[in-house]
């Protein structure tokens, strides 16, 4: 995977070269955020922003001027969301000194910050202690001492009224936990509460609850005005630093990073801010926004910028975001469904599609060629009374990873929506069934399976579960737009399906490619579930 390529510009702090690496991975050119130092400490050449711990005084002023900084000078992240009315069923009130109270009630012309982190693996007694639960709600609306928190929850507390904001919105607290709770009805409202709050505080150093992510530093910032050659030798690194942190490998955390307008990145080596305009290191070293897959994950106003960016970039963010999602933590395998749905709900209202289980009708064709891209292909998920059909990569756990890239999905010609579309209902495919050819048979590699005539491999199958191979039916799902027509060799890319044990319509099996003549011209009517 490639990693970010740092240098240092001290002219102006636009037009810095850049560009992507294949995962999304910043590969940038840096700056000196200097048009933000002058405002930051505009008196003095010579005094230093700097400090020993990450909870004192000079340290929140910096987070204070950035946020000041965004607000005055970044109408994009400003903005507020269209949502403008919306306010958390309950935050923290954090303003008295004394106590923090939950309050259940609209509060028209405030601020709240939201909270991202990792719950750890909290006890059954540390759950009824910490999380807000029916036995103890209403004595949390009355108010409860601060020293009940944990120590993440105490920083995130210190970090609000540092900023000068009186709410707080923590997941643990301000959602009624246990199963007489209302998580169900809560977990609706998540993309409106990260997307409307004023900034998202993000504990990417702290693995549980009792870590807190406030510390001493080793070497500590030292900020100076005018610039000088000292601070090009920061050496911070937002790949490692949040990209690759434990934080952000959580399922959750993706959709609140990118729903989020602005958030404060609190790692172990470095604290950054980043919004629309980019990334800003705790020593002022500026990543300009990328043109690339990152570039949406940046809007302050998801997903905005989805529509100015063109079909190929827009289908490559999906699968980029798609993909990574796949491979991200679930302490909750059935969440799998649910902790993306947001996302993919506000990008469907924006691309003015359909999309049903994680496959959007306008490009339904490439984003149902999905493989599983671990070497351990467990069985589906069980969701109980939820039904998440086996064409959709939400019904296994683990990465995922596409047949067709951007540039493939250009080209690819897709059935028509009677035989390849999503029936009234939404919770199954209409499709035409097809068999494979007489002569041809299926043989595995290490790599997966090959489908071979004679001795001539004429095409592949990568199968969703290693116990589950049938070669006999398939759906075409496409070929490429310039195949010549009557070209007995062309590819189609097909869904493997089998019929059901009831017999009722059928069930995918996996996803391959293969040459034209071994798939038959004629195919049934069917449904796939």
């Amino acid at each position: 995977m490639d990693e970010m390529v740092v240098t240092a510009d001290l002219g102006v702090c636009g037009g810095v070269g850049l560009g992507l690496g294949r995962l999304g991975r910043f590969v940038v050119g840096w700056c000196i955020a200097a048009e933000f130092q002058s405002e930051l400490l505009p008196n003095s050449s010579h005094n230093a922003v700097s400090s020993n711990s990450t909870a004192n005084p000079p340290y929140f002023f910096l987070l204070q001027k950035w946020l000041q900084f965004c607000d005055s000078n970044h109408t994009e992240c400003h903005q507020r969301r269209e949502n403008q009315n919306f306010w958390p069923t309950r935050v923290i009130f954090v303003g008295n000194p004394d106590k923090v109270n939950l309050v259940e009630k609209q509060i028209q012309g405030e601020d709240y910050l939201a909270l991202s982190h990792c719950w750890g693996a909290p006890t059954a007694e540390e759950k009824n202690r910490f999380c807000t639960n029916r036995k103890n709600y209403q004595d949390r609306l009355q108010g409860f001492s601060y020293d009940e928190l944990p120590k993440t929850f105490q920083h995130a507390v210190q970090v609000t009224r540092a900023l000068q904001k009186q709410y707080l919105w923590i997941d643990a607290l301000c959602i009624i936990q246990g199963d007489d709770g209302d998580w169900g009805t809560q977990a609706k409202t998540m993309a409106n509460i990260f997307a409307c709050a004023y900034c998202t505080i993000a504990a990417s150093s702290a693995h549980g609850w009792g870590d807190g992510f406030l510390s001493l530093q080793t070497d500590p910032p030292d900020i100076r005005a005018p610039i000088t050659p000292s601070i090009l030798t920061c050496k911070c690194d937002f790949n490692k630093d949040v990209d690759d942190g434990a934080l952000m490998k959580r399922a959750w955390v993706l959709q609140e990073r990118v729903l989020s307008r602005r958030i404060i990145h609190f790692t172990t080596a470095h604290t950054y801010c980043e919004c629309g305009d980019g990334v800003l290191c705790e020593q002022l070293t500026k990543l300009s926004p990328p043109f690339g897959k990152q570039y949406f994950v940046l809007d302050p106003n998801f997903p905005r910028r989805l529509t100015q960016s063109g079909s190929r970039r827009t289908a490559d963010f999906i699968q980029f975001l798609f993909k990574k999602y796949s491979a991200s933590h679930l302490t909750i395998g059935t969440d799998r469904d649910v902790a993306i749905d947001s996302l993919v709900e506000r990008m469907a209202q924006v691309l003015k599609t359909e999309v049903r289980y994680g496959i959007f009708d306008c490009f339904r064709g490439s984003l149902l060629l999905w493989k599983r891209s671990e070497e351990d292909k467990t069985s589906r998920i069980s969701y109980g009374d939820r039904t998440v059909p086996s064409w959709s990569w939400m019904a296994y756990s683990g990465g995922i990873d596409f047949l067709s890239d951007s540039s493939m999905m250009q080209s690819l010609v897709v059935p028509s929506r009677v035989d390849l579309g999503f029936t009234d209902d939404g919770k199954a495919l209409d499709v035409k069934v097809r068999r494979f050819g007489e002569t041809c048979r299926v043989e595995q590699q290490a790599d997966g399976h090959i489908i071979v005539d004679g001795t001539e491999e004429v095409g592949r199958i990568w199968f969703d579960v290693s116990d589950r191979v049938e070669f006999k039916h398939c759906v075409a799902v496409g070929m490429k737009k310039y195949d010549w027509k009557e070209n007995p060799r062309k590819i189609y890319y097909v869904l493997i399906v089998w019929k059901k044990e009831n017999g009722v319509g059928y069930e995918r099996l996996g996803v391959g490619m293969v040459e034209a003549q071994y798939v038959s011209r004629d195919g049934d009517a069917g449904t796939l579930w």
